[in-house]
């Protein structure tokens, strides 16, 4: 048996440092694989907590839209002046020459204009909020149809609340193509 570990002592070497070799590696392969599963789980899990941070912010972005859906219904505000160092007339100066504007844009033709700063029948003067003015242009103008339906298209664009509350249309008596209007129109601010 001695002769046989002398004349085999190399080759028992061998399988010696490989058995250890082995272990080693195998050690080592298990040990990087245990903490590239760790590393992999720890990334699993803060992606889960991202996607859920994710999914909040998504709620809350589709809950506030639809909030700004719910306030605003017809998609058009109120005039607002900054300050009060307008007086109620003076805050609808801006809105005045936008209809202007738009009637001379359209081509219509204006007769006569009249306004009248506190309409007696107005809902939004009736509750004495404080701020907030109205007032009722009158105005008796000339156009074909074309023009007329212009007119309307535009007013139907502004960003501003404008309500027509009272249209009277006939024909004038020489040319039929010619209308006559006479338009209440109400205008809203708001002075904050």
């Amino acid at each position: 048996m001695e002769k046989f570990i002398k004349d085999n002592l190399a080759y028992l070497l061998l399988v010696v440092i490989a058995f250890f070799g082995g272990i080693y590696f195998v050690y080592n392969v298990g040990s990087q694989a245990w903490n590239n599963m760790s590393e992999v789980k720890a990334k699993k899990e803060e992606l889960a907590a991202k996607q859920q941070k994710l999914e909040q912010i998504r709620q809350q972005k589709m809950m506030s839209q639809k909030a700004e859906k719910k306030e605003v219904k017809s998609g058009k505000v109120i005039y607002e002046v900054l300050g009060q160092q307008f007086s109620a007339e003076a805050s609808f100066g801006i809105m005045f020459e936008n209809i202007l504007a738009n009637m001379s844009n359209s081509g219509i033709r204006i007769r006569s204009i009249d306004y009248n700063y506190s309409p007696s029948d107005d809902l939004i003067l009736q509750t004495n909020t404080p701020g907030y003015n109205a007032c009722e242009l009158s105005f008796v103008a000339v156009s074909t149809y074309t023009q007329l339906q212009t007119f309307l298209k535009n007013l139907a664009k502004e960003n501003y609340l404008t309500c027509i509350s009272e249209i009277y249309i006939e024909p004038y008596d020489k040319d039929k193509t010619i209308l006559v209007s006479r338009f209440k129109i109400r205008l809203y601010t708001k002075t904050i």
